[in-house]
């Protein structure tokens, strides 16, 4: 017993007495451009590489063995980066002209990716807890996407090519997988898992298509595709084991999906 005592003492003054050792990198080309960098804690990394005009970067690390990576490329593109805990990581890459990303980190080994190229577009990720994952792609502008996820080992991915999309993923429980398709103009993703294992699939060709998936319980799985315009799916998970897929071709189409229990299965398919 007191070797293990001594051998923790040991870990523990190892790790408290070289709390110093932070590193921070920055480097900067151009015009204006604006970096902060916090550390506190230990051996925490990060990277901040500008070239441009008047980009903006603030990383703020708190805890042991973070790392955050920016780059900014172009005009007015901002960065927040907060990460309080063990072992987050976060990479940033801005290409263009005012995007703005915002990723909070708190807990251990959460991993995000957000890739921005065009002008105006917004991203937001917030983690709480272990080990979840999210990744964002922006290609054009104005688009807009937010990840919160809390829980253990749920996973996000959006990705979005056009102009004025919206994508929308909440995360409450362990497990859970959200994929955002968006390729077109003003389309709006939503989706909103609690429980554990859920799957939720949206695909979205065209524009002003709307797609919104609420699962709450345990192995359910959500898919909607749509290709055209202005239309509507709306499926609701209350349960375990069901399944729903709603396939949409054309335009202004209207489905609602209700399921509650145990291994359900909806299909729909509507075109004009």
């Amino acid at each position: 017993m007191k070797k293990v005592v001594l051998s923790i003492s040991v870990m523990f003054f190892a790790v408290f007495g070289f709390s110093q050792a932070n590193l921070s990198v920055v480097n900067q080309t151009g015009l204006g451009n604006m970096s902060d960098v916090d550390q506190d804690g230990l051996l925490n990394y990060s990277n901040v590489d500008q070239f441009g005009a008047f980009n903006d970067s603030e990383v703020d690390q708190d805890g042991a063995f973070n790392a955050s990576e920016v780059n900014q490329v172009g005009w007015g593109n901002e960065s927040q980066v907060d990460q309080l805990g063990f072992f987050n990581e976060s990479d940033v890459n801005q290409l263009g002209i005012g995007n703005m990303a915002s990723v909070s980190q708190i807990g251990i080994a959460n991993g995000s990716d957000v890739d921005q190229f065009g002008i105006g577009n917004e991203a937001t990720v917030i983690q709480l807890g272990e080990t979840n994952d999210a990744t964002v792609l922006q290609i054009g502008e104005d688009n807009s996407s937010t990840a919160l996820q809390v829980g253990q080992d749920n996973t996000s991915d959006q990705f979005q090519f056009g102009e004025d999309n919206t994508a929308i993923a909440a995360q409450m429980g362990d497990d859970n997988s959200s994929t955002q398709t968006q390729i077109g103009e003003g389309n709006l993703g939503f989706t909103l898992q609690n429980g554990d294992s859920n799957v939720s699939l949206q695909l979205q060709l065209g524009e002003d298509n709307i797609a919104i998936h609420d699962q709450d319980g345990f192995g359910n799985l959500a898919i909607t595709t749509q290709d055209g315009e202005d239309n509507l799916s709306y499926i609701e998970q209350d349960g375990a084991l069901n399944a729903a897929w709603t396939n949409q071709s054309g335009e202004a189409h209207m489905s609602f999906v209700n399921q509650t229990g145990v291994g359900n299965v909806s299909l729909v398919n509507q075109s004009n």
